[in-house]
């Protein structure tokens, strides 16, 4: 057990909510924008930033005639997407008299001696909030709704448009509008013309159409999708599932989490993985996990994805398509202390005397986007 005195200095609190915001969500991980993951992407930035959208081209290079000069050709057009990040800053304090006479958590019969306990599992928590934090953005990025609400000088995420009486913006992914509801992603009519509902309907038909529709929007391919537990027993009990498998064999091969890397293998425990015998190469992601989320007092539990629908990725999800941006701001982490530039996240106590406490502080400037806005569908499915 580290000594209380190791535990709170700034650099051991900002590595411990560091590890644990790092490697407590399966989603984040798995697209690598988790503290530290391999998305994360530091330009220097402050509370502004930018990125670029570029996509890859299906044209043919002109030829020309022997002795003829070289073709010419304007440059493929890159697109600037300017945004400010937001702004994580949360606190907890400690009162040293409370803490220091409560029994710990495993074992109440002792002490906890100088609240070192409680502040350990605080600071946990605070990673984990802070987790919470880039993984509703990532949430919200995917289904393209992440709505910022303000409420006097506090700011919170939510997946719908309504908070009461209380301002919404849209951050918005620039997901096309043919990339959402029943997928008329190439303008040429809905690909989901059908519910799944219906045990008749030719859902190997559709996973098929949008595999296609990737292709021919930016050269991508249909690499995973993410449902409920209601949606997957839809998937797996339709007709024309079982028509290509057989009824001597099951419709879907369960994937193994020890496969996975450590890192992202302990925190899928809510989480299955799957293929089904068609289309082998897209794996399915089941969960029926969620964020409380939306303005502070009046939370409420919103499922990462909704019972009808069905996130498609176009991409693979670690491939940096998705990535996580880092911004930076100065902090001081005391009265009259120096400023230092804190990137990302960050995390530092400070000892107050009157009363004598302990207050755990932790920071994040950070935003989730997608590079390439039509390389994901947010498909209804049951209608």
């Amino acid at each position: 057990m580290a000594a209380l005195q190791s535990l709170l200095t700034p650099q051991f609190l900002t590595k411990v909510i560091s590890q644990v915001a790092g490697t407590s969500d399966w989603m984040s991980t798995v697209f690598g924008v988790q503290n530290g993951g391999k998305n994360v992407l530091n330009y220097g930035h402050g509370r502004q930033g930018a990125y670029h959208i570029y996509n890859h081209l299906r044209k043919v290079a002109s030829g020309r005639a022997p002795g003829a000069a070289a073709g010419r050709r304007a440059a493929n057009p890159m697109g600037r997407v300017d945004f400010t990040y937001p702004r994580l800053f949360d606190s907890v304090s400690l009162n040293a008299e409370v803490i220091h006479n409560l029994g710990r958590i495993d074992n109440p019969s002792v002490r906890d001696q100088a609240g070192a306990d409680m502040i350990r599992r605080q600071t946990d928590s605070l990673g984990e909030l802070a987790a919470n934090w880039r993984k509703a953005m990532l949430v919200g990025t995917l289904r393209d709704s992440l709505y910022i609400g303000f409420d006097g000088d506090d700011v919170f995420f939510d997946f719908e448009a309504t908070a009461g009486a209380l301002p919404v913006v849209q951050q918005h992914a620039r997901m096309p509008a043919g990339n959402k509801s029943q997928l008329d992603m190439l303008g040429g009519g809905d690909i989901i013309d059908a519910s799944w509902a219906t045990s008749t309907t030719d859902i190997p038909g559709h996973i098929g159409a949008i595999n296609a529709a990737f292709q021919q929007l930016n050269g991508g391919h249909l690499a995973a999708c993410i449902c409920t537990s209601s949606t997957w027993q839809k998937v797996i009990q339709n007709d024309k599932v079982a028509s290509i498998h057989g009824s001597a064999n099951a419709p879907f091969l369960v994937l193994e989490r020890d496969a996975l890397e450590p890192e992202i293998a302990k925190t899928m425990k809510n989480v299955y993985r799957a293929r089904l015998s068609v289309y082998p190469d897209v794996i399915w992601y089941i969960t029926d996990e969620g964020l409380e989320i939306g303005a502070p007092g009046s939370e409420s539990f919103k499922k990462v994805v909704e019972d009808d629908k069905v996130m498609f990725i176009g991409h693979e999800p670690d491939d940096g398509t998705v990535a996580c941006y880092e911004g930076s701001e100065p902090i001081a982490e005391y009265d009259a202390g120096p400023e230092t530039v804190k990137v990302g996240l960050g995390a530092w106590s400070v000892k107050r005397a009157n009363p004598t406490s302990t207050d755990l502080f932790v920071v994040d400037n950070a935003i989730v986007c997608n590079q390439v806005p039509n390389s994901q569908a947010y498909g209804t499915v049951v209608f």
